[in-house]
């Protein structure tokens, strides 16, 4: 009887040692704002927004960065990475929004959710192979392409 009850305790501590905490989307943006408003971070937080598109949630971070390094990048994709693979809802993409008051447009990256916690925070890949298989950064320069190219076309509709 006692080996039973030890082991039955043995596998209750092991599968409790494996048990995340589960945030929903309220807590992830109370801990993201903490995170930025907090004195450890040099970016400042703009804003926190949860949306669903066709491919699943999205978890949107926007940042106001005072330089030109790039290395913010890679901060606040493991912020997002650090708490969204203890979110309620699977997580599909985080995009971050970069503005910087020396540019007239913002930054954007977005990342495949799934790859970049798997870079950030299980090391199962590479930097490189992140960066090239699961990040871009022609969110913004897209929609700005395809604005100016139906501006082209408006404009040239007039002039001929």
């Amino acid at each position: 009887m006692n080996a039973i009850l030890t082991l039955s305790m043995l596998i209750c501590i092991t599968y409790a040692g494996d048990l995340k905490p589960i945030y929903s989307e309220k807590q992830i943006k109370s801990i993201l704002d903490y995170k930025y408003n907090s004195n450890s971070s040099s970016l400042e937080l703009l804003g926190i927004h949860f949306y669903k598109n066709k491919e699943g949630i999205v978890l949107q971070l926007e940042i106001e960065s005072n330089s030109n390094n790039t290395n913010y990048i890679f901060e606040a994709m493991n912020s997002l990475s650090e708490v969204g693979q203890y979110s309620k809802k699977t997580i599909s993409k985080f995009i971050i929004i970069a503005h910087n008051k020396e540019l007239d447009v913002p930054a954007s990256f977005e990342s495949d959710a799934g790859c970049a916690i798997r870079y950030f925070i299980k090391s199962e890949i590479t930097k490189n192979a992140w960066m090239k298989d699961c990040l871009s950064n022609s969110i913004t320069q897209r929609k700005i392409e395809n604005w100016s190219t139906f501006n082209m076309e408006k404009k040239n509709e007039i002039i001929n």
